[in-house]
C-alpha cells in the first residue's frame, strides 16, 4: 500500500529530503570540509603543474616531467624552446591541435594546450618511459618479427591520421616511443599537415609560414634519412604517400639496422634527391632478409610517389602477409615460391602427409619382397642378433654418460638462474619493484623446472610472493627448521590467508595490521619487511594516508620507541616527532636509503628533543626541510638533498656553516631561522 511521504499524498514532496537539501547546501567552510574534502583541495590548488624536470630538447621544444596538481598524475609538459622567438609560436600551438585531434591508440595524446605566465605556450601529454623505437633496433635485444609487430602498429597510426586528412612528413624510429608491454606510440607531429580534398598538402593550413619544402628558419623540413625525395627537391607536393616513403625507411632500419642514405647531411639530401635505394637483400648479405620484405621495401621507397604503395593499408597488409607466412604482392611470384610457403604455413599436416606416403611406399615394397626377406633373415638371424646386442651396449653407455652431462649442465643453469633472481630480488626490487618481481619470479620457475629438489629455488619462489604478501602461496615452499631465514616462516604462517599480488593490494589498515603483528613476531627482519613496502608502495596509485603505514615501519625499525608522531598533510608535508633519536633505515641488506621517500615528500619537519643523525635523509628529493625542532643533530660528512632550496633551524641551537659546509644539491638553497624562534 502506498503511504504519503508528506502532505501531498502518495506522490507529494517529502519534507525530510527537502531539510538535508538545505543542510547540505548550507554548509560553512568547516562542514564542506569534512564532507567533500576531495572538492576543497582541488577548490584550493593554485598552481597546477609543479616539479618539473627536464627530460630532453629537440629542434623546436623542450620536453619536462611534471605533476599535474588537478589531475594528480605525472605528464609530459612540452614547452617552446627559450631560444625561439614568437614567430615560432603558431608552429607550436597547431602542433598541439594538430594531435589533439588525433585520437588512436598508437598515437601520443594531448591533455591540455595553453599559455604560461611568461606568455609563451605549452601542451601536456602523455609520460611515457623513454625508450624509442630506435633504441630497441640498437639494442639488438628485439627479434625481427618483434618490431615488424611494432611496424605494423606504427602503420595503424599513420593509417589512421590519413584517413583524418593529415599527414606526418617526420616519421622516423626516434619518434617512435615503446615500452615493455607493448605500447607504441608515434609521436613529434609538429611538420604535420592536414591535406586537401584533391589528396596534396594544404598550403593554407595556419601551422607556419612555409617557402616551398623550406622553415621560416630556412631549413629542409623532416629529417635527412627519412625524407622522401619530392620533401627536398624544391615545388614538389606532399601528400600520404610521402609518409609511404619515411616507412619503408623506418622497415629499411629495423630490417638493417641502418636507414638507406647514409653519410654527412649534404651527401644524404643528395642521395635522397637522387632517390636510388640499392636493394638491402644484395647490400646486406649477412643479415639473411627474405626476398619478400625486401621487395616490400624496395617498393616502399620507390623515388616516383605513383610507383609506391598507394596506401598505408597496402603497405601494412604486405608486411602482415609475410609474418603470416604468405607471398607479398610486391615480389615476383611463382608457383614454388608459394608452395614453399604452403608447406612453411603448414608444416605438421604436410609433414603427416609426406610421413604417410614414405610409410605406404615402405609397406608396399616390403610386402612385394616379404618372401625373400623371410629367407634371408632366417640365415641371418643369429648373427644379427649379436651385432645389435654389441650396438644396444655401447648406446646404452652412451646414453648413460650424455644423460649425466645433461643433468650437471642443468644444475649448474638452475644455479646460474638463482643467482640472477637473488640479484633482482635484493637489489632490483628498491629501483623497479614490479618489474623486478615479475622477472624474478619467471628465472625462479625456470631454476626449479631444471632442477625439481633445488632448495634455493624453493627459497627464492618463498621469498618473492613474501615480498608481494601473498603468504598463501608462500607456503607452497615453506622453509626447514635450520634453513636460512627461517624467521621469515613466522611472517606467513601468522597470516597464512593473505593473498595479494599485483592487481589485488590488502587495506592500509590490513598492512598496519601486518606490521604491528611484524614487530611482535621477529623485529630483525626490516631488510625483507622494507622489500614488502617497496613492492607495495610502487603499485600504490594514492598515497593518501600512506603515512599511517610508513608511521608503523619507522615503529618496526625502533621496537624500543614508542614515542613516534607522523604527520602528513594533503600537499606532501610531513612532520615527524619522536622522543628520541631513532633509526630511519632498514639494517644492512635493505636499501640503506630512508624510508621517508615512499611518501614522496616536498616538506619534512622533524622534532626531536634528543640528538639525530641527518645523514639519514641523504637522497630525499625534499624542497623544505625545518630543523628548528631538533634538539641537536649529527652532521660529519656529505647530506645529499638533490632538490633542496630551504632549510630552516634555531640559530640559538644549530650552526648555519655547518649545515652549509656538508650538504650538497643541485639547486642553490637558503638556511634561514624559523619565524617564531
Amino acid at each position: 500500500m502506498n503511504q504519503s511521504l508528506g502532505n501531498g499524498g502518495p506522490y507529494g514532496n517529502d519534507h525530510r529530503l527537502i531539510e538535508a537539501y538545505r543542510e547540505a547546501t548550507s554548509l560553512d567552510e568547516g562542514g564542506l570540509e569534512a564532507l567533500c574534502p576531495s572538492y576543497v583541495e582541488l577548490a584550493e590548488t593554485t598552481i597546477r603543474y609543479e616539479d618539473e624536470k627536464l627530460l630532453g630538447k629537440g629542434g623546436v621544444k623542450e620536453v619536462c616531467r611534471a605533476f599535474d596538481n588537478h589531475a594528480r598524475r605525472w605528464v609530459a609538459m612540452a614547452r617552446l624552446r627559450e631560444d625561439l622567438g614568437p614567430e615560432f609560436f603558431d608552429l607550436f600551438v597547431n602542433e598541439a591541435w594538430l594531435t589533439s585531434t588525433l585520437k588512436h591508440p598508437n598515437i601520443i595524446s594531448v591533455y591540455d594546450v595553453g599559455i604560461d605566465s611568461s606568455g609563451r605556450p605549452f601542451f601536456t601529454m602523455d609520460l611515457k618511459g623513454n625508450t624509442t623505437l630506435a633504441d630497441l633496433i640498437g639494442s639488438k635485444q628485439s627479434d625481427r618479427r618483434a618490431l615488424l609487430r611494432d611496424f605494423l602498429k606504427i602503420c595503424d597510426a599513420v593509417a589512421y591520421a590519413h584517413s583524418r586528412d593529415i599527414i606526418h612528413l617526420d616519421l622516423k624510429p626516434e619518434n617512435i616511443q615503446t615500452d615493455d608491454y607493448g605500447e607504441v606510440l608515434v609521436c613529434d607531429w609538429g611538420l604535420g599537415k592536414v591535406i586537401s580534398q584533391d589528396g596534396f598538402e594544404n598550403e593554407s593550413t595556419p601551422a607556419t609560414e612555409f617557402l616551398d619544402n623550406m622553415t621560416l628558419v630556412g631549413e629542409i623540413k623532416g629529417s635527412p634519412g627519412y625524407m622522401a625525395p619530392e620533401q627536398v627537391e624544391s615545388g614538389r607536393q606532399k601528400d600520404h604517400r610521402t609518409d609511404i616513403f619515411s616507412l619503408g625507411c623506418i622497415l629499411h632500419v629495423i630490417l638493417t639496422g641502418d636507414p638507406p642514405f647514409m653519410g654527412d647531411r649534404r651527401t644524404i639530401l643528395e642521395a635522397t634527391a637522387r632517390g636510388h635505394v640499392e636493394d638491402p637483400c644484395v647490400k646486406y648479405p649477412s643479415v639473411r632478409m627474405p626476398a619478400s620484405l625486401g621487395a616490400v621495401t624496395m617498393k616502399a621507397l620507390a623515388r616516383r610517389p605513383e610507383d609506391r604503395y598507394q596506401s598505408v593499408a597496402e603497405l601494412r597488409d604486405d608486411v602482415q602477409r609475410h609474418l603470416d607466412g604468405f607471398s607479398t604482392n610486391a615480389e615476383e611470384r611463382s608457383f614454388l615460391r608459394d608452395a614453399r610457403l604452403f608447406v612453411s604455413r603448414n608444416r605438421t599436416p604436410v609433414l603427416i602427409t609426406s610421413l604417410a606416403l614414405i610409410l605406404l611406399t615402405v609397406l608396399s615394397t616390403l610386402f612385394i619382397q616379404k618372401v625373400d626377406f623371410l629367407h634371408r633373415s632366417v640365415m641371418a638371424e643369429s648373427q644379427l642378433a649379436e651385432q645389435y646386442a654389441s650396438k644396444a651396449e655401447a648406446a646404452n653407455e652412451l646414453y648413460v654418460e650424455s644423460l649425466s652431462k645433461s643433468r650437471d649442465r642443468h644444475l649448474a643453469l638452475s644455479r646460474s638462474l638463482i643467482s640472477s633472481v637473488s640479484n633482482l630480488k635484493n637489489r632490483g626490487i628498491f629501483d623497479t619493484p614490479m618489474k623486478s618481481v615479475r622477472e624474478a619470479l619467471v628465472l625462479a620457475d625456470h631454476a626449479l623446472a631444471l632442477d625439481p629438489d633445488s632448495t634455493a629455488a624453493k627459497y627464492q619462489l618463498f621469498a618473492l610472493n613474501l615480498i608481494q604478501l601473498n603468504f598463501k602461496e608462500a607456503l607452497k615452499y615453506p622453509l626447514s627448521e635450520g634453513q636460512g631465514r627461517y624467521g621469515y616462516m613466522l611472517f606467513a604462517e601468522a597470516f597464512p590467508e593473505f593473498d595479494y599480488s599485483k592487481s589485488k593490494r590488502p587495506s592500509l589498515e590490513n598492512l598496519r595490521e601486518f606490521l604491528v603483528e611484524a614487530r611482535r613476531l621477529n623485529p630483525d627482519e626490516s631488510p625483507v619487511i622494507e622489500r614488502m613496502i617497496s613492492y607495495d608502495a610502487a603499485l600504490r596509485f594514492s598515497k593518501r594516508s600512506y603515512h599511517e603505514v610508513i608511521e608503523e615501519l619507522l615503529r618496526y625499525l625502533n621496537p624500543d620507541s614508542e614515542s613516534i608522531d607522523l604527520k602528513f598533510s594533503r600537499n606532501r608535508i610531513a612532520t615527524l616527532r619522536v622522543g628520541k633519536s631513532i633509526r630511519m633505515i632498514a639494517d644492512p641488506g635493505g636499501s640503506e636509503e630512508c624510508v621517508l621517500r615512499y611518501l614522496g615528500l616536498r616538506s619534512l619537519r622533524l622534532e626531536t628533543d634528543d640528538e639525530i643523525d641527518l645523514h639519514q635523509l641523504s637522497g630525499l628529493t625534499i624542497h623544505r626541510l625545518d630543523l628548528s625542532g631538533c634538539a641537536s643533530f649529527i652532521l660529519e660528512g656529505p647530506l645529499i638533498l638533490p632538490s633542496i632550496d630551504s632549510i630552516m633551524i634555531d640559530p640559538q641551537k644549530h650552526s648555519a656553516d655547518n649545515l652549509r659546509r656538508w650538504i650538497q644539491s643541485s639547486v642553490d638553497f637558503e638556511i634561514s631561522p624559523r619565524p617564531d624562534s
